[in-house]
């Protein structure tokens, strides 16, 4: 009587969403709590576990959960994959042995098809509560967890061998202020004109070229931060993530600069391929997965994908969706570099491409763990990470000498001719991932208000 009084609790909250981590505990009678991933230069950093069994400091099994709300169908699904992969990543490192049960809130439907179907191919074990059988099997791996089978233990333990060789930095975090120090500009000195070129600081000249060129071609429907320009609207400014983008702007005027060749720009990013795109199967057909910039090495033979990344936490600059951030670029760095074989099988690759991180934002907010989410982007796989402003003096640009990002595309000796780079980058996928003829050119992706954000709604 009383697991069908449970169960009955657990049909009736997978529905409405609130409250099931907690009930989804009660229903194993197992424990929440942080468990730790990584020891680092001092530092000893956790990632909170929605249920784990026997304990945390011994974990053999955990039960991560997630619902979707049923009145939003696909609201957040890929940003909850990245989210609940990169907590799976970091864990599976640490404790290759851990079994990893994923448990699914809300109605089939709300999901999108590829996001249940990569979630299964992840997880040891996916239970989703819509199913007739989920909560009599939720039980026995309550009582016994060590009936969910391991997958791809052998990539776990790669991953842990290769993050245990990172030269992990010991220099002070990031603290970047550039979209804010732009924004405080843009509202101090108001409204300049009514033409991009009228405005005379560069930065802000770039992001509102770009914003009026979308406004116009759109017919208004995009390019908003434009009439939001206009019309003094600085607080809808600080909203629009598309266009008012001084991190995008400064990374493609260092690239212009330089006369190097490249994909993408301000609020165009690039179609990249993922492990996602191999899996087979018209489900998958969907997903994207997008860098700001690529450039091709001729010293590496190689893509160059440059990231601009903020910390989030708005003008209070507080870190609430830090750690989000930092798992999301866990699971892109995973999704980047493996492949699945003939026989379903996960294989980690070589890494074969550089990755630069242009960071914005206070990234050692956590005062206890200040170093926690810089070494989570080394995990993910980041060769380079630079403060956004360290691009900039009195916000503008700073001469090619003294630009760190400069220094790194010279080092890099990145290709300067367009038809070249597209060639090489096009050779490089077909040889890399051998992918379907959807990617067999390099799509630039107009980035609607938005697009390719982490969800501020998801909380660590």
């Amino acid at each position: 009587m009383a697991y069908s009084n449970q169960g009955k609790s657990l049909r009736l909250v997978q529905q409405f969403g609130p409250g099931l981590e907690k009930r989804i505990r009660e229903f194993l009678g197992w424990r929440s709590g942080r468990i730790v991933f990584a020891d680092i230069l001092g530092e000893q950093y956790d990632v909170q576990v929605d249920s784990c069994f026997p304990n945390t400091q011994s974990p053999q099994a955990f039960v991560s959960t997630t619902y979707c709300n049923p009145d939003k169908p696909g609201h957040s699904n890929e940003n909850k994959f990245q989210l609940k992969v990169g907590e799976l990543m970091l864990l599976k490192a640490r404790y290759p042995d851990i079994r990893s049960i994923l448990v699914l809130g809300g109605k089939q439907d709300t999901w999108m098809p590829y996001v249940l179907a990569a979630f299964r191919y992840f997880f040891d074990e996916v239970v989703c509560l819509w199913e007739e059988a989920s909560e009599a099997y939720l039980a026995e791996i309550g009582k016994n967890p060590s009936i969910v089978s391991l997958k791809h233990v052998d990539v776990w333990n790669q991953i842990a061998n290769e993050w245990s060789d990172i030269n992990f930095s010991g220099d002070p975090p990031i603290d970047s202020r550039l979209r804010l120090d732009a924004w405080e500009w843009i509202h101090e000195v108001g409204v300049e004109g009514d033409e991009p070129s009228e405005i005379s600081n560069s930065i802000i000249r770039r992001c509102m070229g770009a914003a009026y060129e979308r406004f116009k071609g759109s017919k208004g429907k995009s390019g908003k931060e434009w009439s939001n320009y206009v019309n003094a609207s600085w607080d809808e400014i600080w909203q629009s993530r598309s266009f008012f983008n001084p991190g995008e702007a400064v990374i493609q005027m260092t690239l212009e600069e330089a006369k190097v060749a490249f994909l993408g720009g301000l609020a165009v990013d690039v179609e990249v391929p993922s492990m996602l795109h191999t899996l087979g199967g018209s489900v998958y057909e969907r997903t994207k997965t997008a860098e700001d910039f690529i450039l091709y090495s001729r010293k590496y033979d190689c893509p160059v994908y440059v990231q601009s990344k903020s910390s989030g936490g708005g003008r209070d600059r507080h870190g609430k969706n830090i750690q989000n951030r930092a798992k999301e670029q866990i699971t892109r760095g995973l999704i980047y570099r493996t492949r699945v074989d003939e026989n379903q099988q996960m294989i980690l690759q070589d890494k074969d491409f550089v990755w630069i991180g242009l960071l914005d934002g206070n990234w050692g907010v956590t005062e206890k763990t200040p170093h926690k989410y810089i070494h989570m982007l080394q995990m993910a796989g980041y060769d380079y990470l630079l403060a956004a402003d360290s691009l900039v003096d009195n916000l503008e640009l700073v001469e090619p000498d003294d630009n760190p990002l400069r220094h790194i595309i010279d080092e890099l000796d990145c290709l300067d001719d367009k038809e070249a780079l597209k060639s090489a980058w096009s050779d490089w996928k077909e040889k890399r991932f051998a992918l379907r003829d959807l990617l067999t050119i390099a799509p630039q992706i107009e980035v609607s208000e938005g697009e390719f954000e982490v969800d501020e709604e998801i909380e660590d």
